[in-house]
């Protein structure tokens, strides 16, 4: 024991302090909103049951699948650039708004368009052309956030999430309790999130000012490494939110309720993972661009085991208690989610013993790598999904998801090791 605390303090002391004081303004202001958020996730599913949570989850998650219509990857791209040189930011940022406020019109038609081929009936149809206009919030929100985590103000992007849910689940709870339905909930989440976006881009516009209705530009520079980024970030739906959608396809709205509850709960861990990359990200960038940019590759490897070993055995102890803390929280209807959210923790295991090389691949321009690993992921999730789902039912999807993320992981973190060793990153 005293080695392997020796050996966490040895690590933790590499870790710099900037991405530490990034980390918890994040983490801090994350668990608070989704404190506020788990209560309305608790309140919602109780009161709209499983086949009404199931609609709303299906509705999110088919909305949610545009996002690779906005090309989010190019925020990265955006902010890689801007934090170089956060004085010329601006230029990053007038070189892509056009594209981006075109590419928002281009989703939202795109999905009212599709919505019509979608094996669902005319009323979670009609909700889908509501909640379309949620791809202006999609869409503007991580553009106006690369100026505050270009600038390392990560208190501003927890305090905006905050906002947010006190925001929708106040009114939300309010909305249920007086007897109003799934349009209230759809509505009150976009009343939510434009407020929050118009709060974000006046405090944003303090930081680095820009002009919002610039023309399209077209810079290679940002544009291709913005498009392998949306890429990934469409590989990465397939490997996880499509799960969802799958269910919405193959099964009916019961099990897109009940598998709704299991992988929101999981998804938690992949929150806290996505914060952490988020602080440490501009850190990295500006690390590796340094004379002194060589790190050593067993620290990562240690690292890496570290977080492995830490969630594991985290999701092992919980594994006991998760059903029975389900039933009590979401009642009876929602029984099988227990079962099912006991099988789906395991995958945030191997997804966070990639993440040292994951976000050191993309500081250094090699996320083409991560791409073609994770369109492997996709096709192979797609694949496991119907036929799991067929031979096992609902919990052949978790089925699914552990054995991609296992096989994902391992490719990632191996090949990215080579590469970054190869190239001089790694000593």
């Amino acid at each position: 024991m005293a080695g392997l605390r020796d050996r966490v303090i040895s690590e933790i002391k590499w870790i710099p302090l900037r991405g530490i004081k990034n980390f918890s303004y994040l983490t801090v202001g994350s668990f608070a909103a989704e404190f506020i958020n788990i209560i309305g996730f608790i309140y919602i599913a109780r009161l709209l049951g499983a086949k009404n949570y199931g609609v709303y989850v299906t509705v999110s998650t088919f909305v949610g699948m545009f996002d690779l219509v906005l090309l989010e990857g190019l925020n990265r791209s955006v902010m890689r650039e801007g934090t170089k040189d956060l004085e010329r930011m601006h230029l990053q940022l007038q070189k892509t708004i056009g594209i981006r406020n075109t590419l928002i019109a281009a989703a939202i038609i795109l999905c009212g368009v599709f919505s019509f081929f979608a094996p669902y009936d005319q009323r979670t149809k009609s909700y889908i052309l509501l909640f379309s206009f949620q791809l202006v919030y999609l869409g503007l929100k991580g553009f106006l956030a690369t100026i505050f985590q270009a600038s390392e103000k990560m208190k501003s992007i927890a305090l905006f999430g905050i906002v947010n849910r006190v925001l929708f689940v106040g009114l939300a709870i309010a909305a249920l309790s007086l007897g109003f339905g799934l349009v209230a909930l759809f509505l009150i989440s976009l009343f939510a999130n434009l407020v929050t976006l118009a709060l974000n881009y006046r405090l944003s516009r303090k930081i680095v000012r820009f002009h919002f209705f610039s023309r399209i530009q077209v810079d290679k520079k940002i544009l291709m490494p913005g498009l392998i980024f949306s890429l990934m970030g469409f590989v990465t739906y397939l490997v996880t939110r499509v799960d969802l959608l799958m269910v919405s396809f193959l099964g009916t709205s019961g099990d897109v309720g009940t598998y709704g509850v299991a992988f929101r709960i999981a998804e938690q861990g992949m929150v806290l993972k996505n914060l952490i990359v988020m602080s440490f990200f501009p850190i990295f960038i500006k690390y590796f661009r340094s004379e002194k940019a060589r790190v050593s590759g067993k620290r990562l490897i240690r690292i890496s085991g570290l977080f492995f070993i830490g969630v594991f055995l985290a999701s092992f102890l919980l594994s006991f208690v998760i059903e029975d803390l389900v039933f009590l929280v979401f009642g009876s209807e929602y029984q099988a989610s227990g079962y099912i959210l006991k099988v789906l923790l395991f995958y945030l295991a191997f997804a966070w013993a990639s993440m040292p090389f994951t976000t050191a691949a993309q500081a250094t321009h090699n996320e083409k790598y991560l791409l073609m690993i994770s369109s492997g992921m996709a096709v192979l999730n797609v694949l496991l999904n119907y036929i799991f789902f067929l031979s096992f039912g609902l919990i052949g999807i978790a089925y699914s998801t552990l054995v991609v993320q296992f096989l994902g992981s391992l490719l990632e973190s191996v090949i990215c090791y080579s590469v970054l060793k190869r190239q001089g990153y790694l000593v």
